[in-house]
C-alpha cells in the first residue's frame, strides 16, 4: 500500500469516528429554548402546544366556513356604574359562553371614543367553554350621563356582532338650571321664581351672591335636606333653595341674565353660573267680547252712514283696581269711545260709537286700522288698547 492509500485510508477512519462520537453527543443533549430557565420550561411547552392547537382550531374553523354551529351565550350584554366621581377609571368583565357544537371567534371590531377592551381573554372558544372581555372607562371631568360600548364581531350566524355597553353617570361639583321663569304679574305688583341648586361632590357650599342686570331684585337662600321631594333621584350631597324676587311697573315679556357666586366649604376656587330669566307683566287693562280677538282685535264691519251704532265691551284693571281710568284715545277720530263702570270695582263698561251721519271713513287694513286706548290720563305706562278694524260708508251714494 503507497503513501497515499494509508493516508486516505487514516481520514476514512477520522471521519467515521467523529460521526460516531457526534451523533452520540446529539443523544444526550436537549436544545433549550433561548431566555426561557428551566424552571418555566413545562410553561413554555404548553404554550406552545395550545398555540399549535389554536392554530389548528382555526384552521378547522375557516374550513367549515358557514356550516359552522357555534353559538354565542351571553347573560349580561350592559352594566350600570351608577354615580361615580370625576377622574375614575371603572372595569366589567363580560362572560362569553359557546353553547355551539363548533369552535366560536370573537374579534374586536370597534370601540366608543371613551371607552376601551382592557382584556379579550380569548379569541377563539370552544364548545361549551367560556371567555371574558373587560371594558374599562375613565369618567374625566365633566359631569354627564354617558353610554360607551364596544362590538365584537363572531363567526355566529345568528350574533354575527355583540354589542357590550358601560353605562352611568359622572357626579357634578354644581347644578343650577340654566334658565327660570318668573310668575306671571300685574303691573307694580312683586313677582317670584323659586329653584333648587346642589352639589353631587361637595359636602357643603354657600351662596355668596346673586346678582341680576334689572332692578329691583332681591334674593334670598337657604340650605334643605338632601332628601327634600325636589330633590328625588339628583343624588345630591349638598343643597339650597333660592328665592328671587323682582317688580316693574311697564306691561311687558322681559328677559335677562343673573348670575350665581357659589364658593365650595372645602375652600376650593369659586364659581360662577349665569342663569337666564324670562318673566311676563299682565297688561294693567284687558277687554273682553265675544267678539274681539286677542291679537286681530275688534272686527266691526262695513256701516251704514246713516244709522248710530253701538258696540259694547267690558274693560278691566289689574293691580290697583281704585286707580281712575279713561279713554284716552281712539282712531278714526270720527268715532267715540264712553267709558262707564258696572257695579264691580274696577270693570268697567266699554262703548264705541259710530255716530248717525258720520263721514265714510275706511280702517279695515293692516297699515291703517283704527284702535281704542284706556288707561290712566297721568300715566300711560297704565294703559291698553286694542285694534279696531271696519269702515263706514254711505249706501245711498252706491
Amino acid at each position: 500500500m503507497n503513501t497515499f492509500a494509508k493516508r486516505f485510508s487514516w481520514f476514512l477512519a477520522f471521519l467515521l469516528v467523529f460521526a460516531c462520537v457526534t451523533a452520540a453527543f446529539a443523544l444526550t443533549v436537549t436544545y433549550k429554548p433561548f431566555g426561557v430557565p428551566d424552571s418555566r420550561r413545562a410553561e413554555y411547552e404548553a404554550k406552545l402546544t395550545a398555540l399549535k392547537q389554536r392554530k389548528e382550531k382555526l384552521q378547522q374553523v375557516k374550513e367549515l366556513g358557514e356550516a359552522a354551529r357555534p353559538k354565542v351565550s351571553l347573560k349580561k350584554r350592559s352594566h350600570d356604574f351608577g354615580m361615580i366621581d370625576p377622574h375614575t377609571t371603572e372595569s366589567h368583565t363580560f362572560t362569553i359562553g359557546n353553547t355551539g357544537t363548533d369552535p366560536l371567534t370573537l374579534t374586536l371590531r370597534e370601540t366608543s371614543c371613551k371607552c376601551t377592551v382592557g382584556d379579550l381573554k380569548d379569541g377563539l372558544v370552544m364548545p361549551g367553554e367560556e371567555t371574558t372581555v373587560t371594558l374599562t372607562w375613565n369618567t374625566g371631568y365633566q359631569a354627564e350621563k354617558y353610554r360607551q360600548t364596544a362590538v365584537l364581531v363572531t363567526n355566529d350566524p345568528e350574533h354575527e356582532t355583540i354589542e357590550l355597553a358601560v353605562v352611568g353617570e359622572v357626579r357634578a361639583k354644581f347644578i343650577a338650571p340654566d334658565s327660570i321663569g318668573f310668575n306671571k304679574t300685574d303691573p307694580g305688583v312683586e313677582t317670584d321664581s323659586r329653584f333648587v341648586v346642589f352639589s353631587q361632590l361637595w359636602e357643603d357650599f354657600v351662596i355668596e351672591d346673586v346678582r341680576a342686570d334689572r332692578e329691583p331684585f332681591e334674593w334670598h337662600a337657604e340650605p334643605i335636606d338632601n332628601s327634600a321631594p325636589e330633590l328625588a333621584d339628583k343624588y345630591p350631597r349638598s343643597a339650597w333653595k333660592l328665592n328671587l324676587f323682582t317688580s316693574t311697573n311697564s306691561h311687558e315679556d322681559y328677559t335677562g341674565k343673573l348670575t350665581l357666586v357659589v364658593r365650595p366649604a372645602d375652600g376650593s376656587e369659586t364659581i360662577e353660573h349665569e342663569i337666564q330669566y324670562k318673566g311676563t307683566v299682565r297688561a294693567p287693562i284687558n277687554f273682553y267680547s265675544p267678539d274681539i280677538h286677542m291679537e286681530q282685535g275688534l272686527e266691526i264691519g262695513t256701516l251704514d252712514s246713516s244709522k248710530e251704532h253701538r258696540f259694547h265691551l267690558i274693560c278691566r284693571v289689574r293691580g290697583d283696581i281704585s286707580r281712575h281710568v279713561e279713554v284716552l284715545d281712539i282712531e278714526p277720530k270720527q268715532l267715540r269711545a264712553e267709558l262707564t263702570p258696572t257695579t264691580t270695582e274696577g270693570s268697567y263698561r266699554l262703548s264705541i260709537i259710530v255716530p248717525k251721519d258720520c263721514p265714510m271713513v275706511t280702517f279695515n287694513a293692516d297699515e291703517k286700522h283704527g284702535y281704542v286706548q284706556v288707561g290712566d290720563p297721568q300715566n300711560h305706562d297704565f294703559s291698553n288698547w286694542f285694534p279696531l278694524m271696519g269702515a263706514v260708508v254711505d249706501l245711498d251714494q252706491r
